[in-house]
């Protein structure tokens, strides 16, 4: 095909598309929007929330450690280092479950809360168990018990075992406690506070995060709960050296904000968020020392080195003389050392509290 003819194709093509457009636009008679109809539109002044670009992110790994799982059922076998358990709950997720038992194993009566011994269990007895969330592969699975309750009666509600998140005082002297349950409880005047164990006097005061109790519910009223509020509260012996709360803004330590200078603010580096060493560890109750003989940053409880550390150093050295690696290294910032929370809160034993 020649020029000539080609164009002239073109041409036609052009021509029959746009009658054959127009055509049917009149056809289907298509309404066209003026283009001086009016439009309405956001201000651009309008207010808009927005998360700065710059807000530093960091995450803080003890706050997703997943609590000890309940679990419960017959006890079909009983041997004698473990349990297995038989779940009778209706399409239970755990059917069976093998429950290990040590010497950290509390076994203890669910209306009295007092210590009972493996002996004690009957064949076929209705047991409550709070084992570790890691259970092994096979079939049945196994995890070590932390606390089983025995002794139920029928009816009977089973109390609660849970470790304290946080601790609300209310105007009314009540404390309304938050649990890593996801559940909460209110202590008031009529609730029975009881030490495990001991004969130390416990009161609301004492209830903190990090502590780890046994919660009987309020009986229920025609079968009707009327409240959260607790009738008996079973409090354990304390496993932190305390409870810290740490962000950009600042630090607490039991409670107590610490106040810091400008070159101890908390900052935020590689995603972790980064704490003062003296500060903290003071605060605690330890104290810091410089050995300079190996050059190493000392930790010490009285005459004990709880660990040591090189000047942005990598690594850790505890107690009992192992070395691992930090989560990240030691920071050195206007002449004051910064370690990571997730590793203060692992070497100094504490709990961090939101």
């Amino acid at each position: 095909m020649n020029k000539k003819m080609k164009k002239a194709f073109v041409v036609l093509t052009t021509v029959s598309c746009l009658t054959g457009g127009a055509s049917i636009a009149a056809a289907q008679q298509v309404e066209i929007m003026p283009i001086s109809a009016p439009i309405t539109a956001v201000p651009i002044s309008a207010p808009v929330e927005a998360v700065p670009i710059s807000a530093p992110v960091y995450e803080i790994g003890q706050t997703h450690r997943l609590p000890s799982v309940q679990v419960y059922g017959e006890a079909t076998k009983i041997e004698e280092n473990r349990i297995m358990l038989g779940h009778d709950k209706e399409n239970g997720d755990i059917p069976k479950i093998i429950v290990n038992i040590s010497e950290d194993t509390r076994i203890l009566n669910a209306v009295t809360g007092m210590p009972m011994k493996l002996e004690d269990i009957r064949e076929n007895e209705i047991l409550y168990a709070y084992v570790g969330p890691a259970m092994t592969m096979s079939l049945p699975p196994m995890s070590h018990a932390e606390l089983i309750l025995a002794g139920i009666p029928a009816d009977f509600a089973v109390p609660t075992f849970a470790e304290i998140e946080r601790v609300t005082k209310g105007e009314d002297g009540t404390v309304v406690v938050e649990t890593n349950r996801d559940e909460e409880f209110t202590v008031t005047a009529d609730t029975t506070l009881t030490p495990y164990l001991t004969k130390n006097i416990i009161t609301a005061d004492m209830l903190i995060p990090g502590q780890k109790v046994l919660v009987w519910e309020t009986a229920a009223i025609d079968g009707e709960k009327a409240s959260n509020a607790a009738s008996k509260v079973m409090v354990f012996p304390y496993g932190y050296k305390g409870y810290v709360s740490a962000n950009l803004d600042g630090i607490s330590v039991n409670g107590e904000k610490v106040e810091l200078s400008a070159g101890e603010a908390p900052f935020v580096k590689d995603g972790q968020l980064m704490l003062p060493l003296r500060k903290l560890a003071e605060s605690l109750g330890y104290e810091i020392k410089w050995n300079g003989e190996t050059r190493n940053i000392e930790v010490v409880n009285g005459e004990d080195v709880l660990y040591s550390l090189k000047l942005r150093g990598t690594e850790v050295t505890t107690a009992d003389g192992e070395t691992r690696e930090l989560r990240a290294a030691a920071a050195l910032e206007g002449g004051n050392t910064f370690l990571a929370a997730d590793d203060l809160i692992e070497l100094s034993k504490i709990k961090f509290a939101e």
